[in-house]
């Protein structure tokens, strides 16, 4: 009898501490199988163990050819306006183009992906209602290939220059606004305002939802072409005082290799 009791108390004992040490076996991208094992000592310490010494991060990337275009506007008047005065520029002043793995970022967040690292130190002004969506050169408006993580991208932002820049912050060589600032509204009167973005900050979101499919997906050492095409259409432009503030509607998508074939900016 004492020796059947014995039997049964090491027999609970067993399942007691099987119970208490969980095995998780976790995949990394980019490693190996990582295994973790957790055991609880009640009363004690716990400790931790695993089977391989270290994990490299992915580094994995992928190539994206970025252009801008605009759709076709059908006439004048479809030109988002603030007032009965017909808009026939709008310009604005890039210096970041970039894009996140996150469907809610933050603006400050390490996750944000340069698309157009050329920017930071050149930053290019466009005229988004001169942007040519098929019927012209494509080798305007394509920015040089680079090379970004393999992810699956779901927001990107334009980010602006600020009509008064920092004196160390770099401006383009021309600048069709004028004394008003980088990024401006022209009528056809040839009348000039500054043009602020409908944010607090200097910059337009574009979300998962202007994206089609919801997302981009750049995979290990693979090449995509991406396009952001600005809609004047559904576009929207506010008086601010002697200012203008637009809202632009933007849509993202992929494009086949054979339609981007364009040498980039510089």
């Amino acid at each position: 009898m004492q020796h059947r009791n014995s039997l049964r108390r090491a027999k609970q004992t067993f399942h007691a501490h099987f119970f208490a040490i969980p095995l998780f076996c976790l995949s990394f991208v980019g490693c190996s199988n990582y295994c973790f094992v957790f055991v609880s000592n009640p009363g004690g310490s716990v400790s931790t163990g695993s089977n391989t010494p270290s994990c490299q991060l992915n580094t994995s990337t992928g190539t994206v050819s970025l252009r801008i275009t605009a759709s076709p506007t059908p006439s004048a008047q479809s030109t988002p306006t603030p007032t009965s005065t017909t808009i026939q520029h709008i310009f604005v002043t890039l210096r970041g183009i970039e894009a996140t793995p996150s469907a809610i970022p933050n603006d400050d967040s390490p996750d944000w992906r340069e698309l157009a690292p050329q920017l930071a130190t050149q930053p290019q002004q466009l005229d988004l209602l001169a942007l040519c969506a098929g019927s012209c050169d494509e080798n305007q408006n394509t920015f040089a290939d680079v090379a970004i993580p393999a992810d699956t991208y779901r927001q990107i932002r334009l980010r602006l220059s600020p009509n008064q820049p920092a004196t160390d912050e770099s401006v383009p060589e021309q600048n069709a606004c004028g004394s008003v600032g980088f990024n401006c509204v022209v009528t056809a009167e040839g009348g000039i305002r500054p043009l602020v973005p409908d944010s607090l900050s200097s910059q337009f979101q574009i979300s998962s939802s202007q994206i089609s499919g919801g997302f981009f997906q750049v995979l290990p050492d693979a090449a995509i072409n991406l396009k952001i095409e600005f809609n004047p259409q559904s576009s929207q432009i506010f008086p601010a005082q002697e200012a203008v503030r637009l809202a632009p509607a933007f849509t993202v998508e992929l494009q086949p290799s054979s339609e981007s074939t364009a040498a980039p900016n510089q």
